[in-house]
């Protein structure tokens, strides 16, 4: 079995608390968290989709949008239905989410962002559009967001 050599210039370990010296006064602004808004859209895993509409964050300070992924617990035997991702209540999307009963059931399908820029303040919300829901259960979206750290 061979060894694998590091190149010098990679770090390969985080680094911990211990390592940053008390006095070292890193500003707030390098500092980021991802922050996994998801929605259910109060319905249990049980339920059958309807039109609605989930506020998940207003945002606290400005960040980017990474990923935006949704499902069906159950896709059903007649189903059609879309997720829009919305900043103030626009579209940041390429185009919905559309997921039909010849979807997988729980398989994530993800929407193309097309803005990702954030600012404080910002609502971020996810709209959920029916067209049909015949046994079709259990909606979910999840947006990943990276948030700058308050400073």
């Amino acid at each position: 079995m061979s060894q694998l050599t590091v190149p010098t210039n990679i770090i390969v370990s985080p680094v911990l608390d211990g390592d940053v010296s008390s006095g070292a006064n890193i500003a707030a602004s390098k500092l980021q968290q991802q922050r996994f808004l998801s929605t259910s859209f109060n319905l249990d895993r049980g339920d059958t989709p309807v039109a609605t509409h989930s506020t998940v964050c207003i945002a606290s300070n400005s960040g980017t949008l990474k990923t935006f992924t949704c499902s069906l617990a159950d896709t059903g035997t007649t189903t059609n239905v879309n997720y829009d991702l919305k900043v103030n209540g626009s579209s940041v999307l390429t185009a919905v989410v559309n997921i039909t009963n010849s979807e997988t059931d729980d398989q994530g399908y993800g929407g193309t962002i097309t803005s990702s820029a954030i600012s404080a303040g910002d609502v971020i919300s996810i709209d959920l559009a029916v067209t049909t829901s015949t046994g079709a259960l259990g909606p979910f979206a999840q947006v990943v967001f990276n948030e700058t750290a308050v400073s």
